[in-house]
């Protein structure tokens, strides 16, 4: 028998245009969803809206309050914390394995990212930088040709995406040292130097951490400093 490829769902499809919108920061982080603007807006009824929030809170992207509403989730340090954690327990292993099975595709998906990544900084394109920068770590977690950890990390990342890009459009996060950081881990993997590749993707992983804690802390000084 052959597999059957049937289409996808019209909630399917409405939850993966939501989803784009707050990763690409189009609906910011903590911003209001309301049901009718969202069906409105993609040409579809109310019904599947809910469902597609609905499912878009169990990713983590959408925090929903009987009383309150539906909101873009607003994460808070050990969010982050954790997030990071998950992120670098399989994209080290991803790259580990991605190295020693397709070694030279995955160099040259990573080359094409960090090409674009560069470009982006060097016309100031923020939005460019963080796709090339979605590009960089897609390419790390499909090169390691494992099914189960490519759908684990696509099912659980999006709050981490949504996340980089607030911080580098939104929050204006340089791009200087993420882009240093980016040449290290390509130039170890040329190398072919597993250890190093991923002692250095762990080490850039836990800055966004140290990013957001930094944001944090100046929120945290200008609201005193407003009292």
């Amino acid at each position: 028998m052959e597999p059957i490829n049937h289409p996808k769902s019209l909630m399917e499809v409405t939850a993966e245009q939501i989803r784009s919108a707050i990763i690409s920061g189009e609906l910011p982080l903590g911003s209001k969803l309301s049901e009718q603007r969202l069906a409105d807006t993609l040409g579809v009824s109310r019904s599947p809206v809910r469902d597609a929030l609905a499912a878009l809170q169990a990713e983590g992207l959408v925090n929903i309050s009987p009383k309150r509403g539906s909101f873009v989730f607003t994460p808070d340090l050990r969010d982050v914390d954790e997030l990071c954690e998950h992120r670098a327990v399989l994209e080290t292993a991803a790259l580990r394995m991605g190295l020693a099975r397709n070694f030279d595709s995955l160099v040259e998906r990573l080359e094409k990212a960090v090409e674009m990544m560069q470009t982006a900084l060097e016309t100031s394109d923020t939005q460019g930088y963080s796709t090339g920068d979605l590009r960089f770590h897609k390419a790390i977690i499909e090169g390691c040709d494992n099914r189960s950890i490519v759908k684990a990390y696509n099912h659980t990342i999006s709050p981490v995406k949504a996340l980089r890009t607030h911080l580098f459009t939104i929050m204006d996060e340089s791009g200087d040292r993420s882009m240093s950081e980016h040449i290290a881990i390509l130039e170890a993997c040329h190398a072919k130097d597993a250890d190093l590749a991923a002692s250095r993707l762990e080490e850039h992983i836990s800055h966004l951490t140290e990013a957001f804690r930094f944001k944090l802390s100046q929120e945290a000084e200008l609201k005193r400093a407003a009292l």
